[in-house]
């Protein structure tokens, strides 16, 4: 067999292992939507058998031989880059035995569905047992996969290649750093909002109405995707022209739906514009979470908080909810950009939110880690909070059980978060250099904005590691500095 002749071989496998991939989207899409509550066993065995078909393929002693012979020949950089995400695939799962893979999926599913009513319930006891597993299960897989440094790195490793947690201290630590400065700054400024604007009546079926109309005026094609309600907003690329993203409806409270729905259209307009010619390919997905998460950033925050989106919008909103009628755009302004420490991170204003995932990503350090037991998250979460902000959550549902990532499975992805906002202030800080942003924003015109991110980010796929990408398309290393900024320059804006 030639190299060309092998990769061709690996390219039909990969193509078929990504339709298997999109049928664990549609079901995992399902589970958190439509799905009767008491299916979550059955998904579970689902999700399982996929996870084993696809363990088989990809450490089968075939393809471990096709990509030898793979190897050897010359190829493009689209080819080589195949082989490299294919290699890395193949060594990682091999070194994983089979039946803890095919564990961790069924456990992670079970668990997940357990913290739906955990969260509701606030009982932490009653999701221990599945979260003490998975946190086993999750050493035992850094274990076998190996490291340099500390264990943590293992999974870190598997949602942003290549970085190491030395690494994300570093960036975090400076971050850290200034945001308590300004968040000093502005507490000690005492000004607040006099009473909370954004709370009041909103009905579900309105919210829904303006979110689609915000969504259709940005450039979200609802001929490829769709908005669904969900307890907790994700997105997900089930093909290339199904793209779905969700949102959250809370009736007392309309700032959850509007910004977490911008947010999603961030994902969904990277995964709309992955080249669809490379479906199936390695190459042809996002190449990271932290780029992921810099797309969703930068459309809730840089764009979607901005002056000038809201002298586009205001005038929308205020027709859809006569709550905003007699309220100034600058109130309203200042009300969605207004910096109030709180215990929910979804929730969170711009400068506290990093301070959440810095949380996190020290707790779920040092738990992989073995610094720590499972018994201890509760208390650990607590400490830390309150270190942070100064006071307490009021209870596990606002505290250690919020959010899903742990309950289901996901060690090493919060930092991404963070990694996120800095690269999306980064790539903002190059964009103005070629495109007058918030003029076009204001007189409606996204096509350019989104053009530009088209051209410099979605078609690259996963030709560059993250890294690359970002020297490729600012013309420097990852650096917190621009984020830090724009916070700076926000605290400014509307604390003087």
């Amino acid at each position: 067999m030639s190299p060309i002749e092998a990769y061709n071989e690996l390219l039909n496998i990969s193509r078929r292992l990504t339709v298997f991939s999109s049928f664990g989207a549609l079901l995992g899409w399902d589970q958190r939507t439509y799905m009767p509550k008491y299916a979550g066993k059955y998904r579970a065995m689902q999700f399982a058998v996929l996870r084993e078909y696809t363990y088989e393929v990809l450490t089968s002693d075939k393809f471990g031989e096709m990509l030898e012979i793979a190897e050897k020949g010359e190829f493009g950089l689209r080819e080589r880059m195949n082989i490299y995400w294919w290699k890395r695939a193949h060594e990682r799962l091999r070194k994983i035995p089979k039946e803890l893979a095919i564990e961790e999926a069924r456990v992670s599913s079970e668990s997940e569905n357990v913290w739906v009513e955990a969260k509701k319930t606030g009982d932490f006891e009653l999701i221990k047992p599945y979260i003490k597993r998975i946190v086993e299960i999750k050493r035992e897989i850094a274990d076998a996969l190996g490291y340099e440094g500390e264990r943590y790195n293992a999974l870190l490793d598997s949602y942003e290649p290549d970085l190491k947690a030395e690494e994300v201290e570093r960036v975090f630590s400076h971050l850290k750093e200034e945001t308590l400065k300004l968040l000093d700054r502005v507490l000690s400024s005492g000004k607040a909002s006099k009473e909370n604007l954004l709370r009041g009546n909103f009905p579900k079926d309105k919210q829904a109405e303006f979110c689609k109309y915000l969504l259709r005026s940005i450039g979200y094609d609802f001929g490829r995707g769709r908005l669904d309600e969900t307890i907790h907003p994700f997105a997900t690329r089930i093909t290339p022209n199904d793209v779905r993203i969700t949102t959250k409806y809370e009736e007392e409270f309309i700032s959850p739906s509007i910004f977490g729905t911008l947010h999603e259209m961030g994902h969904g307009l990277y995964d709309m514009n992955l080249p669809e010619d490379m479906w199936g390919e390695p190459v042809g997905r996002a190449v990271s979470l932290s780029v992921h998460e810099s797309q969703s950033r930068f459309w809730e925050n840089i764009i979607g908080r901005s002056e000038a989106f809201w002298r586009r919008f205001y005038p929308d909103l205020q027709r859809h909810f006569e709550h905003f009628a007699n309220i100034d755009l600058e109130d309203f302004l200042f009300a969605i950009n207004e910096v109030k420490p709180s215990t929910i991170r979804i929730e969170a204003d711009e400068l506290t939110y990093n301070l959440h995932i810095i949380l996190r990503f020290e707790i779920e350090r040092d738990v992989i880690n073995g610094k720590f037991d499972v018994e201890e998250l509760p208390e650990l979460w607590n400490e830390k909070f309150k270190n942070l902000f100064g006071f307490y959550p009021k209870n596990h549902s606002e505290g250690v059980l919020q959010d899903v990532h742990w309950y289901g499975g996901s060690f090493g992805y919060f930092p991404t978060y963070t990694l996120g906002n800095i690269i999306s202030a980064q790539i903002f800080a190059r964009m103005k250099e070629e495109l007058p942003v918030y003029e076009l924003v204001e007189r409606g015109e996204f096509e350019p904005i989104i053009l530009w991110l088209k051209h410099k980010i979605h078609s690259k796929g996963s030709l560059y590691k993250t890294k690359e990408l970002i020297k490729e398309v600012t013309g420097e290393e990852i650096k917190s500095e621009y984020l830090v900024d724009y916070l700076r320059g926000k605290v400014e804006r509307f604390y003087g």
